[in-house]
């Protein structure tokens, strides 16, 4: 299993994105999760991605995806699916299964990393100064990413203490692009890299766009 945390400090939480600056952002997180789900007419089978929110009005909020054929999205509409779970979950005020593969709840970063290391999860955290990832031996991946802020200094320096530096290289990527290029590695390696083919839903989906 390859499982992304992605740290946002500024996207809100009550799913209302009008915008993407009043959302905070939240084109950044529709990029990275395409990024880490979707090949050409096809979905990733094996993917995690936990999306940490920390904008208002009532941080944090946890929304984590898991690869599923029954979620009901795709590459052009990642917001609305975002949106309608956080709805969902602020209605209730309880964890909630938004959508199939799509979990909802009331809990912070370190109770998201600590929760993956008691299941035996290795930390590797993207850092410009950390080790080369081809130099590394990945194992039990959970891959910590920062928005366009990063993440705060504090929570940083407590990943530290535990977490492997993993660094691609000189270039300062998008976070999008980061998960893109860990993603692609991982498929070098071989490393959970299959996927669903999605290619008879996308022939559906221009049957019905050129009536």
């Amino acid at each position: 299993m390859r499982i992304f945390v992605f740290y946002s400090n500024t996207i809100r939480t009550d799913g209302k994105f009008k915008d993407i600056y009043y959302s905070g952002r939240v084109d950044i997180v529709i990029h990275s999760i395409i990024h880490a789900f979707f090949v050409s007419n096809g979905l990733r089978k094996n993917i995690i991605f936990d999306l940490i929110l920390n904008g208002p009005p009532d941080p944090p909020r946890r929304v984590k995806i898991e690869s599923n054929l029954e979620t009901p999205w795709s590459k052009k509409d990642v917001a609305s699916l975002l949106s309608s779970a956080l709805k969902k979950f602020n209605k209730r005020r309880e964890p909630t299964y938004a959508f199939p593969g799509v979990f909802v709840e009331k809990k912070d970063f370190r109770g998201i990393i600590e929760e993956y290391r008691g299941l035996g999860r290795n930390i590797y955290l993207l850092d410009p100064n950390g080790e080369f990832i081809e130099n590394i031996e990945i194992k039990n991946p959970v891959f910590v990413v920062g928005d366009f802020l990063g993440i705060p200094k504090k929570e940083k320096k407590w990943l530290e203490e535990f977490s492997i530096k993993v660094s691609l290289g000189n270039i300062p990527y998008f976070s999008s692009q980061t998960i893109m290029i860990v993603n692609w590695y991982l498929d070098k390696i071989k490393y959970f890299d299959e996927y669903w083919s999605t290619e008879d839903k996308f022939k559906d989906w221009v049957k019905e766009y050129k009536k």
